[in-house]
């Protein structure tokens, strides 16, 4: 990439806007701050609110979640009335077309980004991602792959699903190294694939931010009041894995050459949680919205489902990370999806909750649209404001609300019977987050999960861009393409 007009991209997932200009104010990312002082800071605004599986997709497709119908690892499929994992097939990212021009691409591990089928350059899926399709390593063209299987495996590859426990030092330092290792031999390969190769356009990614983020947000926050007095010995590992990652963009930066346009960008960034609330699909069936079917009128295989879910909802945690440690990934996949949704009663079913990773996801069981629907077209609309009612009135015992506002994802009614994204995206208040949590007026429990997550995804992403033209100072997610296909 020694030529004029090239471009390089690097995404560093869900790194937290705010946290990376306190950094760089402190000169603790010499790296960003250097491109800062030649380049311009740019807010990126993208649909993180809806759900963070819908980031990416949003940017590699140019296309908004309405379009490129991605909001989880997890898709509803509303014609048999289950759910599918993520694979991507039906996605082009926008470099396909650069490719298709004539234009050398080198793309490395862009979550959730499908193969294309890259021939001049280099496209790597999979080396190792926070946000697995389940596809696994693949690499082209095939005269690549013997520089990237070569190379030496991410620390975190062993083990996709290595879990901290928040109050656990050492195994906070574990996890922080395991993941500043895996930015280095990162860095190391991505700027050997470009050396190599030497597309006009690399897009690269470094996850590593987004994996520790999720388990180690508490390290730079501990005065939170999620966090009650955890990571008080004062390290701050998070910051240390940001520091790793910023050292890698200084030597991919310091490659390229100054000729080379620059951007470093983040979708979303991060904010405090400790788990998340999962009391909203036993709640939707305590207010009659949602019905489950009876033991004795469920078949044998989805009672045997059933008892597989609650004996891994309820397995000590050892327990847990001895069977992730043990299947395979697709393996797992497998097992989760029938056990993701509990067993409703389609029949007496108006609306129902899906699984989620922060917000609460709410689908409406609409006639024409659910193969199983009972809420016709003209009963939609009141349903979803009897609902928005019902979520913004619920508090807890001591009065704190428990929702922060209840989002419509539909654009207008005549979208509604096609739109493959959930109808209400409820944003919940901190005293949703609460493990001492009661709510008033209702006897289902406000069971946390996930609570090794001591951070969940917020707005805004940014961007760092140093180029030729005047970008503006406000870009949206799925535009960020046009920035470096108009390099």
């Amino acid at each position: 990439m020694n030529t004029e007009n090239n471009l390089l991209a690097i995404g560093i997932d869900a790194a937290e806007s705010t946290l990376v200009r306190e950094m760089i104010e402190h000169d603790q990312m010499p790296a960003l701050r250097a491109l800062l002082s030649g380049g311009k800071w740019l807010e990126v605004r993208s649909p993180s609110t809806i759900g963070s599986g819908a980031v990416w997709p949003t940017f590699l497709t140019g296309e908004e979640p309405t379009s490129h119908g991605i909001y989880s690892e997890w898709k509803w499929l509303p014609e048999t009335m289950s759910l599918r994992r993520y694979e991507g097939h039906h996605l082009t990212p926008f470099w396909k077309a650069l490719a298709d021009r004539g234009v050398s691409v080198g793309v490395f591990d862009v979550p959730f980004a499908p193969p294309v089928g890259v021939t001049n350059g280099f496209e790597v899926c999979e080396w190792w991602a926070h946000d697995s399709t389940a596809a696994g390593l693949r690499v082209g063209p095939e005269m690549i792959r013997r520089l990237v299987t070569e190379a030496p495996a991410h620390p975190l590859s062993a083990n996709r699903f290595f879990t901290s426990t928040p109050e656990n030092s050492s195994n906070l330092q574990e996890l922080a190294d395991a993941c500043s290792e895996g930015a280095r031999l990162r860095g190391a390969l991505i700027q050997r694939l470009i050396d190599e190769i030497k597309p006009q356009v690399a897009v690269v990614v470094f996850p590593e931010l987004h994996h520790a983020g999720h388990q180690l947000w508490h390290t730079v926050a501990p005065g939170h009041s999620f966090y009650n007095g955890l990571a008080a010995n004062g390290a701050s590992f998070l910051r240390d894995v940001y520091r790793a990652v910023d050292q890698q963009i200084g030597k991919l930066i310091d490659s390229v050459g100054n000729t080379t346009t620059v951007m470093v960008f983040a979708l979303h960034g991060m904010r405090p949680a400790l788990g998340f609330p999962a009391f909203l699909g036993p709640l939707l069936c305590e207010k009659g919205f949602s019905a489950l079917t009876t033991w004795r009128s469920q078949t044998w295989t989805r009672r045997a489902l059933s008892l597989f879910a609650a004996t891994k909802r309820h397995a000590p945690a050892p327990l847990k990370k001895l069977y992730y440690s043990v299947t395979p990934v697709t393996a797992t996949y497998k097992l989760a999806r029938p056990t993701m949704l509990p067993a409703y009663d389609w029949r007496k079913t108006r609306a129902f909750s899906l699984p989620t990773d922060q917000y609460g996801w709410i689908r409406v069981n609409l006639i024409g649209r659910e193969s199983q629907g009972i809420v016709s077209p003209g009963e939609y609309e009141k349903l979803c404001t009897e609902l928005a009612q019902m979520l913004l009135s619920l508090t807890s015992e001591t009065g704190e609300p428990l929702v922060e506002e209840v989002r419509r994802t539909a654009a207008d009614a005549t979208s509604v019977g096609v739109n493959p994204l959930p109808d209400l995206v409820v944003h919940w208040r901190d005293a949703a987050f609460s493990s001492a949590l009661k709510i008033k007026g209702s006897k289902v429990p406000a069971e946390m999960v996930g609570k090794k997550s001591t951070g969940q995804h917020t707005t805004p992403g940014f961007c760092i861009y140093r180029g030729n033209g005047d970008p503006g100072g406000v870009v949206d997610a799925k535009d960020l393409y046009r920035l470096i296909a108009s390099f």
